[in-house]
């Protein structure tokens, strides 16, 4: 059974190169609706999308880039971008919000979709 639906975002403008979790959202509500996961809940991931100015290395990865924990990697060309439907979800573990790095200058962004699921 599905949880509550959520999408998450890392929109930077100059160095994304930096590991850093996305910001969570409720979807379907207006404004800023953000949330932090609970302990005792998952991150099912359906949907990734990433776009770059400047063309480079991205990953998407489930809290840190050890073995297992990648959702997405690549290289994006300058203002290229990926658009990711995963037939089947990736889940993150109970309480972990992902984390994205991407090239170094101009403006790079990567939104992701799912929900979330209590364990």
């Amino acid at each position: 059974m599905r949880g509550q639906p959520f999408h998450a975002e890392r929109i930077v403008d100059g160095d994304a190169s930096t590991l850093t979790a996305l910001t969570l959202f409720k979807s379907g509500n207006a404004g800023d609706d953000t949330f932090e996961l609970a302990a005792n809940q998952h991150l099912v991931v359906t949907d990734v999308y990433i776009q770059t100015e400047a063309g480079g290395d991205f990953a998407l990865v489930a809290d840190s880039a050890a073995a297992g924990r990648y959702i997405a990697f690549g290289n994006v060309a300058a203002n290229g971008g990926v658009v990711m439907h995963l037939n089947t979800p990736y889940t993150c573990p109970k309480g972990v919000t992902p984390k994205f790095q991407g090239p170094t200058t101009n403006r790079t962004a990567c939104i992701v979709h799912g929900w979330v699921q209590d364990a």
